[in-house]
C-alpha cells in the first residue's frame, strides 16, 4: 500500500509538471504569434543607410515604423520604398498633394505655401553639448544646392504624390534631385516613431 501511494504521489508529480510545461509552451507559442502579428501588421523594424537624415538619424540607426493605419502628414520621417531609385529611402515629409513648395537655393530656405518651414541648423555648443530642439525639426545643412529635379520653383505637388527632404540637405537624394522628384504616397511604407538603436540614442524621433 505505501508502495502505491508513493507511485501514485510520483505520477501525479509527473502530470502536474506536464501540465506546468505545456502551459509554458502554449503561452511562448502565444506570445511569440502576437509579437510576429504586431510587427507584421502594425509596425516594422528597419535599418537606416547613409548620412542623408543626420543630425536626427544616422548610419546603421535601427528604426521603428508604424504602417497600418497610418496617415500621412507633414513633417513626418517616412520610409519609402522607392521605385525611382530601387531602394528603401528615410526622407521627411515636406510638401504634401496640392500644395507649393519653393526653395531658395541662395538663403538655403524652404517654404510651402509661402510659409518657411520652421528649422533649426544643428550646432553643437562649445563643450559638444547637443542643442536645445526650438523649432519643429534640426537640419545638418540649409538647402543650398539645386540637384536639378525642376527647372524652376516653387512647384505644385501632384495629387497622389509628396515632396520629400533628407534633414542633411546637400548630401541627401531626395526630391530636389533629377533622380527622385515627387514621391508616389502608395510607395511610402510608414512613418519612423521609435528608435531602437544604438541604445544610448533609444527613444521618440522627431
Amino acid at each position: 500500500m505505501e508502495n502505491d501511494a508513493v507511485e501514485n504521489k510520483k505520477d501525479s508529480s509527473f502530470k502536474k509538471f506536464l501540465d506546468d510545461t505545456t502551459d509554458i509552451i502554449e503561452s511562448v507559442i502565444f506570445s511569440i504569434f502576437i509579437v510576429l502579428l504586431i510587427f507584421t501588421y502594425l509596425f516594422r523594424i528597419s535599418d537606416v543607410s547613409g548620412p542623408s537624415m543626420l543630425p536626427t538619424l544616422h548610419d546603421d540607426d535601427r528604426v521603428v515604423i508604424s504602417s497600418l493605419f497610418y496617415e500621412l502628414k507633414q513633417n513626418d520621417i517616412v520610409i519609402v520604398d522607392s521605385s525611382a531609385l530601387d531602394k528603401l529611402i528615410v526622407k521627411r515629409v515636406i510638401g504634401m498633394s496640392g500644395q507649393s513648395v519653393d526653395i531658395d537655393f541662395e538663403t538655403g530656405i524652404v517654404s510651402v505655401d509661402g510659409t518657411p518651414l520652421d528649422e533649426q541648423l544643428y550646432v553643437s555648443g562649445s563643450d559638444g553639448s547637443e542643442p536645445e530642439l526650438t523649432a519643429d525639426h534640426f537640419v545638418n545643412t540649409l538647402t543650398t544646392i539645386n540637384m536639378g529635379a525642376f527647372d524652376t520653383y516653387p512647384v505644385i505637388v501632384p495629387q497622389g504624390y509628396v515632396f520629400v527632404l533628407g534633414d542633411n540637405r546637400n548630401q541627401s537624394k531626395d526630391s530636389k534631385h533629377a533622380e527622385l522628384g515627387f514621391v508616389p504616397e502608395d510607395e511610402i511604407v510608414g512613418k519612423v516613431v521609435y528608435r531602437i538603436f544604438p541604445f544610448d540614442k533609444l527613444g521618440t524621433v522627431k
